[in-house]
């Protein structure tokens, strides 16, 4: 990947701002105009101009920061899965003493994906099979959050959360979200997302054995 130039002058400020917090605003700039550039266009009808030009700069600018494409990709879609993370932690921060901290998960995920469309395109459809490298980072990502979902179901059964084919169990949970959300984007259908989230939340506890009616409450898991 590109290194980022170096400029001159390090420590001057223009407009209260120093050269590094200008640099970082400007690849900011040029991340989040990739990602409405690939959710809009698609990954490969996209071009390093129409970045470009959405994020109103330079096509210097843009190698500064970037190798080529495939290369902005990897950060449209490292910066897509951040906010998603971090918003679901959020929530599970925020969340009360006897929470079902597993639907609180699931709801942030989907309601994330619901309020930033062009980040959820990313997440779940054009970066797929863009490069090696950003699919090494969707697994890095997936596998985070089975570890997640593994984690909020040793609180209420250990033993299978445990169990020789948890890490399996806990990639097919994730696969129920994620997997709906995809038919849901696909279809153009996103913000309907969050009316599903009863029926998806649902659909997990019977894959882990939880009673649906009063699901186990679970205490805070380890946030990485």
């Amino acid at each position: 990947m590109a290194a980022e130039a170096v400029q001159p002058n390090e420590g001057r400020r223009y407009r209260g701002k120093s050269a590094e917090e200008r640099r970082a605003d400007q690849r900011q700039r040029l991340v989040r105009a990739a990602i409405e550039e690939f959710a809009d266009r698609g990954y490969h009808k996209t071009s390093v101009e129409d970045i470009v030009r959405r994020a109103k700069t330079s096509r210097t600018a843009f190698y500064a920061f970037f190798d080529n494409r495939d290369d902005a990709m990897y950060g449209a879609l490292q910066m897509s899965l951040r906010l998603l993370l971090d918003h679901v932690r959020a929530a599970l921060y925020a969340a009360k003493p006897g929470d079902d901290l597993l639907g609180v998960a699931i709801t942030a995920y989907v309601e994330y994906l619901a309020i930033d469309q062009s980040a959820a395109a990313i997440t779940l459809m054009e970066a797929r099979g863009a490069s090696p490298e950003v699919n090494m980072l969707r697994s890095r990502t997936r596998r985070e959050l089975a570890d997640l979902v593994r984690d909020m179901w040793a609180e209420f059964d250990r033993p299978a959360a445990e169990g020789t084919y948890a890490q399996t169990i806990s990639m097919g949970v994730l696969g129920i979200i994620t997997e709906s959300m995809l038919h849901l984007a696909e279809g153009g259908r996103l913000s309907e997302a969050p009316e599903h989230v009863p029926a998806v939340i649902t659909a997990v506890n019977r894959v882990l054995g939880r009673p649906e009616e009063n699901p186990a409450k679970t205490s805070r898991p380890h946030l990485a």
